[in-house]
């Protein structure tokens, strides 16, 4: 039987095994040390896994094992469970703002829109079941990257190019993490047009335990009826379902 070998994954996930023994982060030092990597060797490496989401760099830069490692062979599972404990949340709340609403999970730098409920009031919406968005152009999205470290997110966009939809798009990083500031100090945010025209929606990230975007939750609209009256109130309403979700996750004995 063939024998094959990759130099470069094999360091990868070296790496990944050092940093998940961690309790208090790992110095890229640390990293060339243990792994008998080159120091730069062992920065390029851990910029890809940032990149990637299976590390992150703390603003001491040190780094952590990332979250999308420890999701790992269960976000399937994941997924169904949160999906199948919010869905209830969103049927009453759809109800509560007669509008759609939807639940999206992260995956790279698009969401995955992984349920969605709508009233016979409610714009016909290009929102469905299973179908993907840029992260960049979504309330969905933007919720998600806003709880993530600075620099994973630009090394997320290092070498991707930021669709426009509509003339309201954010078509470049730095425009795209000043907002993500924005949306982190507020709690919730608003994708105004940016993702189709006339079209306003609302976000809130689903925060675990930890303080992780499990997922988001989204109202959206036309514009007419997500007047700049009701963002706020539609935005706190989101972040209290959100916390409802988590309880009734961990009440039934799992995890965000």
């Amino acid at each position: 039987m063939a024998t094959y070998k990759n130099q470069s994954l094999e360091r990868g996930f070296q790496i990944l095994e050092y940093l998940g023994d961690s309790t208090k982060g790992r110095a890229v030092s640390e990293v060339a040390r243990a792994t008998g990597l080159h120091r730069a060797t062992a920065h390029r490496l851990l910029e890809v896994l940032c990149g990637m989401g299976y590390a992150y760099k703390a603003e001491d830069r040190r780094y952590w094992i990332g979250y999308n490692a420890q999701l790992f062979g269960n976000r399937s599972n994941m997924v169904a469970r949160i999906t199948h404990h919010a869905h209830p949340f969103l049927v009453t709340l759809a109800h509560e703002v007669d509008e759609t609403v939807a639940l999206g999970f992260l995956e790279g730098i698009q969401v995955f829109i992984a349920d969605r409920v709508s009233t016979d009031r409610a714009h016909r919406s290009a929102v469905q079941i299973g179908t993907y968005f840029d992260a960049h152009s979504t309330s969905l999205g933007k919720a998600l990257l806003s709880v993530r470290p600075i620099n994973e997110v630009r090394a997320s966009y290092k070498n991707t190019r930021l669709s426009a939809y509509t003339g309201k798009t954010i078509t470049d990083v730095d425009s795209l993490l000043r907002d993500l500031s924005k949306i982190k100090k507020r709690g919730y945010s608003i994708s105004d047009e940016e993702g189709s025209p006339g079209i306003r929606s609302v976000s809130a990230p689903v925060l675990n335990l930890d303080g992780r975007a499990a997922c988001s939750l989204a109202v959206s609209g036309p514009r007419a009826r997500l007047d700049d009256s009701k963002i706020e109130r539609v935005g706190v309403r989101l972040q209290n379902v959100a916390s409802e979700i988590v309880a009734q996750v961990v009440k039934q004995g799992g995890e965000t």
